[in-house]
């Protein structure tokens, strides 16, 4: 089966939720109706980043306003739109560095919470306590936030269960954008699936986010890049590849489990 998949590099304006979702709006008006499958925005993309006690003051409910706006986008899409956003939990009033999954329809389909919390997050956000795997009418797909991507584990656990392609909306900063290339090719590779890595740009304070989103194939090639010029990357990807690759790279078929206990 075959999928387009977009990603986006985005500069965000902190505290101001309305203008983040109009420059969303204008990313992804080129796109509506033009056979496009998923779109992915970076980490917090509603609110901005570097908010530290603001966050839970700009935290919406989901659903709530920002997620509502996110789901007429997906609706002329007629595409799938993965979000970041900082999220309330009302029940508990808690706040979370979550990621959105909207359907074509606009409906949520589901949320993901960040849970490698980095730096001065920990002191604001609570952390998620799993990593949970999507149905879409394309297959089965997961989304990971930022840090994740430089633990192993997050990936791994998705691909298990069944994920074949990984989103990551992020915000990473210089000077990591060596590391962030590995990693996204080791964990696409280890877990034969795509990856798709959505990533700011800007700086907010001395932090500069250096964008660079990207699709990867579990050969380790990137299949598309965003740049100053172009903030959309976009690539056509074949799930049946996957398949192909399982006899060749059978990393997931032959781990030893009961050899893994030290980690625990």
């Amino acid at each position: 089966m075959k999928v387009r998949i977009a990603v986006t590099q985005m500069n965000c304006r902190m505290k101001d939720v309305r203008a983040n979702l109009q420059t969303m709006r204008k990313l992804a008006a080129p796109f509506a109706r033009k056979h496009l499958d998923f779109l992915c925005f970076p980490e917090l993309a509603t609110s901005g980043y570097s908010l530290n006690q603001s966050w839970r003051k700009y935290a919406e409910t989901i659903p709530g306003n920002a997620t509502d706006e996110l789901g007429k986008i997906a609706s002329e899409l007629g595409a799938y739109v993965i979000c970041g956003v900082d999220e309330l939990d009302s029940g508990s009033d808690s706040i979370y560095d979550s990621a959105v999954l909207v359907d074509p329809q606009g409906k949520i389909q589901g949320t993901y919470r960040k849970v490698h919390l980095w730096d001065k997050e920990r002191n604001y956000f609570s952390h998620g306590n799993d990593f949970p795997v999507f149905q879409t009418k394309f297959g089965k797909i997961g989304i990971g936030i930022c840090y994740d991507i430089e633990f192993p584990e997050p990936a791994r656990i998705m691909a298990a269960g069944g994920a074949q392609i990984i989103f990551f909306p992020s915000a990473e900063m210089s000077p990591m954008e060596n590391h962030i290339g590995t990693y996204l090719k080791s964990r696409s590779a280890e877990n034969r699936c795509f990856v798709a890595f959505s990533n700011r740009t800007g700086t907010e304070f001395h932090t500069k986010f250096f964008g660079q989103s990207q699709i990867v194939s579990p050969q380790c090639v990137v299949l598309s890049m965003t740049n100053a010029k172009n903030p959309v990357a976009i690539a056509e990807i074949d799930l049946k590849l996957l398949g192909k690759l399982q006899s060749k790279f059978p990393y997931l078929e032959q781990r030893v489990p009961e050899a893994y206990s030290g980690l625990l």
